[in-house]
């Protein structure tokens, strides 16, 4: 017996043992929303992945909205509490976790109160988060303000980032530097995503602050740890941005192989390049133009893997056989796909309400004009609604256009636009003679290098 209750004592121990030693790798979250008419179920706690945030946890909310996390810690590091405030870059509670603390928070409006047996050094970060929450409401979407409000807070705003970052001074220099770089991070992007917002008013581009004429230089990006940071990847593509668009008279599209140019560190260049090709919606030949200056730099797993899957898309229904369709032109005569037989086939998917459409219809008209009597045909097919026929017809007359002027039977819901997922306008596809597909998202009319493309595929 007594063995027994022996060994039953080594096991509790062993278990206390082995919880103190899994407890020190933890840190623990408490926390409270104390802020009327608060409604979410759930509060998520983000770490940073890559520069952007990641999902590390979620926590119900119970009706006297209170929270917990006991999160596993192998790494010191920035994580992010959202309780439905972040994306809408109301205030911020970004807090530094490291194993061993025991943190509360009681959540108000606008602040929040921290407290706690262990905070470590997250005193000092609520301060960063002060300063960041001073620069949000600048940067978002849906409100008034302008330049005229923005521009004379800003120096004030950045001499307080300044001096604040000026007075990092702990025992911990890996945190310092951490803490200095987010603290500037979040100037730099906030103010460019100001600049990236519409408005309802708009300076010079000459009248720019001062300050940000110094923040561009020719080697921009060198530290790696901007990928620690939540809005890391954000300042990258906001900068690019912003530089791209007030680069001369006109703006200009980004050039990725450019920007990385600025680039040194090549963690950062992967990334930024990564994220570049997912969101800039290339179409096959701007991409295969400008893959050789980038795919070099795109080094790790993470991007070899997105190169396969990126380009299988790109390329999916290149060679395959074009959809058959019968549609009526202005006259009410049905028109064939397989009409256009043993010529290429330039298909332009648009509509009389839309504007960017009938920007393209000048640089079509030109296209037509040039390549008249050659082994082309240009086809305009409408998506307009089947009840404004003849607003589409009165257009196509009043505006004189050329070419096959055809119109589908159920806009949106018609056979070409769910065949070739179109869910936005303008849309162009081409076909070779033979009616398979060269491209299901192809080059605009106002784009110059359509011109190449087609001179090359008609003179085989």
């Amino acid at each position: 017996m007594k063995k027994h209750i022996f060994n039953f004592i080594l096991i509790c121990f062993a278990v206390q043992v082995s919880f103190a030693a899994n407890f020190s790798e933890y840190a623990v979250i408490k926390g409270t929303v104390s802020i009327p008419d608060f409604k979410a179920k759930e509060v998520t706690l983000y770490n940073v992945e890559e520069g952007k945030p990641a999902v590390a946890a979620t926590a119900k909310v119970n009706t006297l909205g209170e929270f917990g996390f006991m999160i596993p810690v192998s790494a010191a590091g920035f994580y992010y509490v959202d309780y439905g405030q972040m994306k809408s870059r109301n205030q911020l509670i970004r807090l530094y976790l490291e194993p061993k603390l025991d943190i509360s928070l009681l959540i108000n409006k606008e602040n929040y109160v921290l407290s706690g047996k262990n905070v470590g050094q997250n005193a000092l970060v609520q301060k960063a988060n002060e300063i960041y929450n001073e620069f949000a409401p600048f940067s978002r979407l849906g409100t008034n303000i302008t330049y005229v409000d923005f521009y004379p807070w800003i120096d004030k705003g950045i001499a307080k980032a300044n001096e604040f970052s000026k007075n990092i001074k702990t025992k911990d220099a890996v945190f310092d530097k951490l803490l200095k770089l987010a603290v500037a991070t979040d100037v730099e992007e906030l103010t460019y995503t100001f600049f990236r917002m519409p408005r309802s008013a708009f300076p010079d581009k000459d009248d720019r602050p001062a300050v940000i004429k110094t923040w561009q230089t020719d080697k921009k990006f060198t530290d790696a740890d901007l990928l620690k940071l939540q809005n890391g990847l954000s300042l990258m593509s906001n900068y690019f941005f912003y530089v791209t668009m007030n680069s001369g008279d006109a703006p200009k599209r980004l050039d990725l192989a450019e920007a990385i140019t600025h680039i040194t560190e090549p963690a950062l260049k992967d990334v930024y390049l990564r994220d570049g090709v997912a969101t800039s919606r290339m179409k096959i030949e701007e991409y295969e133009k400008i893959a050789p200056s980038i795919k070099p730099y795109m080094i790790s797993d993470a991007s070899k893997t997105f190169l396969i899957e990126y380009e299988k898309v790109l390329h999916k229904n290149v060679g395959q056989k074009g959809l058959e369709f019968t549609y009526n032109d202005i006259n009410d005569k049905p028109v064939s796909f397989s009409d256009f037989k043993g010529k290429f086939v330039y298909i332009d998917l648009w509509a009389t309400w839309c504007g960017p459409c009938k920007a393209e219809i000048p640089h079509m008209k030109k296209i037509e004009e040039d390549y008249h009597g050659k082994n082309i045909v240009f086809v305009s097919l409408s998506l307009d609604k089947p009840k404004d026929a003849q607003k589409w017809k009165d257009f196509v007359t009043k505006e004189q256009l050329k070419g096959i002027q055809l119109m589908a039977d159920k806009d949106f819901g018609s056979d070409v636009a769910k065949n070739y997922d179109v869910n936005a306008i303008p849309r162009f596809l081409l076909f070779d003679t033979k009616g398979n597909i060269i491209n299901a998202d192809a080059l605009r009319p106002s784009n110059p290098e359509l011109r190449v493309q087609l001179d090359k595929l008609l003179k085989g």
